[in-house]
């Protein structure tokens, strides 16, 4: 099984990707080994220094949109979520990467597969967590059926979504619990 910054690397050499966003930075360990020609990374927690914005993903796509100081016009290739994992942050910072996200595009949803109930309470309860990011890659992948979704095995895994020419809109997340969502993936 590839690490998550193996398998963004990856994308981006075999899919020629210039550009790219990461969404919660943690110890800035995978954003640091992503290798692309431009990047930024939103975290509230890290000071705010070029290219990294100290701001809450909300916040940056209030202020940014798509206009990024990389070029008024700039988008993304692709958008790496592992911010908080709630899930209407979540389902808030897709809507938000789609609209900043390139034809071809991609974004990436860490933590879809959550190793445990305890794992998805919310607020955390313990280091382990993943929260309940599954309802927002769950209740996507039910609005929008006909949008090109995937999955790579990683740990806690990561959600695929490819970018096309459909609308997307707040309003997707689902109410499935754990165990039910864990029997329909197919992983329990």
């Amino acid at each position: 099984m590839k690490s998550r910054t193996e398998t963004i690397n990856e994308l981006i050499k075999e899919r020629g990707y210039t550009s790219y966003m990461e969404i919660g930075l943690g110890n800035l360990a995978n954003f640091k080994a992503v290798k692309c020609e431009h990047k930024i990374g939103v975290d509230p927690k890290i000071k705010d220094e070029w290219p990294i914005y100290g701001c809450e993903s909300d916040t940056f796509f209030s202020i940014h949109g798509s206009g990024m100081s990389m070029g008024e016009d700039t988008k993304f290739d692709l958008i790496f979520i592992d911010g908080l994992h709630h899930s209407d942050q979540v389902e808030r910072d897709i809507v938000n990467a789609w609209n900043c996200l390139n034809k071809g595009g991609m974004i990436l949803i860490h933590d879809v597969k959550p190793p445990s109930l305890e794992a998805t309470i919310v607020p955390r309860k313990q280091d382990q967590w993943t929260g309940d990011v599954f309802k927002a890659w769950y209740g996507f992948k039910e609005k929008y059926p006909k949008i090109k979704t995937g999955y790579i095995d990683e740990i806690y895994g990561l959600g695929v979504i490819e970018k096309s020419g459909h609308k997307v809109k707040l309003g997707f997340v689902s109410d499935v619990e754990y165990a039910d969502y864990m029997k329909l993936e197919g992983w329990k």
